[in-house]
């Protein structure tokens, strides 16, 4: 058992902005025992993307079929499961999202292969790799291993660098192509709808003004929407736990399985600061986070922090505002 499989998905043939950022991750594990890296890339028509990752020197499984024009996990779970008995890796790599969480938990769960979900960074001890990840919004980081035989894992988006594209490399990969007409799945997307439809576009804000549980509750949100209209290009963001809770539908939420965003200021208001958060609005030009607790985990990568209650901080900034330019 030697190796190591990355698996990249596509919507629509597109791959997200962070996909290859798995590239430089696996490079990084492979360089402690010099385990070989295949590169798993599915969709309907991806010779290009392919191509791509050949040129930065990885051999790639290209599985191309008409069923992964839209989100299939399932049949990239029996895909994988196929190449598995195939290619026998130690480790099996996933992005952190939604679709890469799902596939990661149905190949785990049914192969019985331990999982290490939202890694953000490893070390190397002689008994091997331990993975790191982060618990109870960032206050506690553990430490993980996951023993003998296969691991299936997930890489939290933004924690390691995708490699440049004009990367000096000895030698091009190969590209293989696998044949999945033969392989059944019950489920066939037809058709995808964007959730964010009709929604605040948070990528082309200047300004994002962004709510977590610590609004308190759904009737306080006009405290985040009238802050968000001081700005000219302002737009109202949330972490996941608000949308869950259904106080913001999920085209505002940021973060992993959210929008990942890089404005000129992002207003962080009760966000407690989970790494999965973070890892979609970290790139913001200037951060500012309120927050009543100052252990909040926000605060570590804050250009400016302030410790208090929003119910008292916002209407002060609000009456200020008014006070100034009415």
């Amino acid at each position: 058992m030697q190796g190591i499989l990355i698996v990249i998905d596509t919507i629509d043939n597109r791959l997200q902005s962070s996909a290859f950022e798995l590239l430089t991750f696996a490079t990084t594990l492979a360089s402690f025992d010099s385990a070989p890296i295949s590169v798993v890339i599915a969709g309907d028509s991806i010779g290009e993307t392919a191509d791509r990752a050949a040129l930065l020197g990885f051999n790639v499984i290209v599985i191309e079929d008409g069923r992964f024009r839209f989100p299939n996990p399932d049949l990239l779970f029996r895909c994988i499961r196929s190449i598995i008995e195939s290619e026998a890796p130690k480790y099996i790599c996933f992005h952190h999202t939604m679709r890469g969480c799902q596939t990661a938990a149905t190949l785990s769960a049914l192969t019985g292969a331990p999982c290490i979900t939202a890694i953000e960074s490893f070390t190397v001890t002689s008994a091997g790799p331990l993975f790191t990840r982060s618990l109870f919004n960032g206050k506690i980081n553990i430490n993980l291993s996951p023993g003998t035989g296969p691991a299936v894992l997930t890489v939290l988006p933004g924690a390691y660098p995708a490699p440049e594209a004009d990367v000096a490399i000895h030698k091009r990969g190969k590209v293989n192509h696998m044949q999945a007409n033969r392989i059944e799945s019950p489920y066939l997307p037809v058709s995808m709808t964007d959730s964010s439809a009709g929604a605040v576009r948070l990528e082309d804000a200047d300004v994002i003004v962004s709510t977590g549980q610590g609004i308190g509750s759904k009737e306080h949100l006009y405290l985040i929407h009238a802050v968000a209209s001081i700005f000219p290009n302002g737009a109202v963001g949330a972490s996941r736990i608000v949308c869950d809770r259904k106080w913001l539908p999920y085209g505002h939420q940021v973060g992993v399985t959210g929008k990942t965003v890089a404005p000129k200021l992002y207003l962080a208001c009760g966000i407690s600061g989970a790494q999965q958060h973070i890892a979609g609005m970290k790139g913001s030009q200037m951060i500012v986070a309120i927050n009543r607790d100052p252990k909040a985990a926000i605060f570590d990568i804050s250009d400016y922090i302030i410790v208090e209650d929003l119910s008292k901080f916002l209407p002060a900034l609000l009456q200020k505002y008014n006070d100034i330019y009415s």
